[in-house]
């Protein structure tokens, strides 16, 4: 199985795990996620990861994608090691960071 294929399926059962946390008005549906990577039309998150390092410096606690009219964005949660939670929103068409919110 190629690179692309396996990608493509680990991002597929990434986001069945998550449909249960994101909104369904602006939820993608993890079939037509995947026709948007393997399309080029949206970056997969194996390619978010490379270019934000940060988020493999803590643990993932959610992933969402989501569409908003034409735009694609990723919402990214993530836990880091002094406890604090991060919540990053990406261009799921670019990749590039959008917004940064800190909590607790």
């Amino acid at each position: 199985m190629s690179y692309l294929l396996k990608a493509v399926f680990a991002f597929i059962l990434f986001l069945r795990v998550c449909v249960v946390y994101a909104d369904p008005q602006d939820m993608v549906d993890p079939d037509y996620a995947a026709e948007l990577v393997s399309t080029g039309r949206i970056v997969s998150f194996d390619q978010l990861l490379s270019l934000h390092l940060v988020l493999t410096r803590g643990r993932m606690l959610d992933l969402e994608l989501e569409q908003n009219d034409d735009d694609f964005t990723y919402e990214v949660e993530v836990l880091h090691a002094d406890g604090h939670v991060s919540v990053y929103e990406f261009d799921a068409v670019t990749g590039k960071l959008l917004q940064e919110s800190f909590g607790e």
